[in-house]
């Protein structure tokens, strides 16, 4: 995972597979981004094939307190079978989807 701050915006980047393993990474990084009042969470999921349950439960139990605290998270996904898993669970109606970085980002001006 790689993580960079922008001006207004946290970008995280994953590759490959998030797995149970990368899922507790994924929860540490977006409390420290909680705890240090960076609300504003684009996640970059471009080149990631897999996401495993624990990784959505993350996703979504912190969505729920950056949204409280006046902030958002959303994604970017291109991987068919990605969106389909985000279908397929109607995650696609709790997080923004965006086909690219700059369009994700550019949602938080």
């Amino acid at each position: 995972m790689k993580r960079k701050s922008l001006d207004a915006v946290e970008l995280l980047v994953f590759d490959g597979r998030i797995d149970q393993e990368v899922s507790e990474e994924l929860e540490s990084v977006l409390q420290d981004c909680l705890d240090n009042k960076k609300l504003n969470i684009c996640i970059d999921l471009t080149n990631v094939k897999h996401v495993c349950s624990s990784a959505l439960g993350v996703l979504v139990a912190i969505k729920r307190k950056i949204k409280d605290n006046e902030g958002d998270i959303k994604l970017v996904i291109t991987n068919d079978n990605l969106l389909r898993l985000f279908e397929t669970t109607m995650l696609d109606k709790v997080f923004e989807i965006y086909e690219s970085q700059r369009e994700c980002l550019a949602t938080f001006d």
